[in-house]
């Protein structure tokens, strides 16, 4: 079993969603478990018995350049994602880019918070 864990917001927040691949690590003692993360958040999650691969989105260079490139760095982090083939993927933010990611990486079983939106629809447990 391959899970992913997704905190995409800053150093702290990553540092407060670490608790998680510890429990997952105690329920799924033989699953991968990865966890992506903003560039400069890596630090918080090296070295953690827990985490087995963090996958590094790379938000400054994606923000700082033009349309395309933007779009050409969001379709590699989900490439690389999808590749994976994860069974769970856990968007531990509000945000919609973790409900995205986590429907597009093609995990069956997609958690994260329901904001009554339509990005809602595309998790499997809110």
């Amino acid at each position: 079993m391959k899970i992913l864990i997704m905190k995409f917001r800053n150093i702290g927040d990553t540092l407060l969603a670490t608790p998680l691949a510890a429990n997952l690590r105690l329920a799924y003692p033989k699953a991968q478990i990865h966890f992506a993360c903003n560039e400069g958040c890596e630090a918080m999650l090296e070295g953690n018995a827990n985490i087995d691969k963090i996958h590094i989105y790379r938000r400054s260079s994606a923000k700082n350049s033009g349309f395309l490139k933007r779009i050409k760095t969001e379709l590699d982090f989900l490439a690389k994602l999808k590749s994976e083939h994860f069974d769970i993927a856990i968007n531990t933010t509000e945000g919609d880019r973790g409900a995205y990611l986590a429907f597009l990486s093609g995990a069956k079983t997609r958690i994260g918070f329901d904001r009554g939106s339509f990005v809602s629809r595309l998790l499997t447990h809110k």
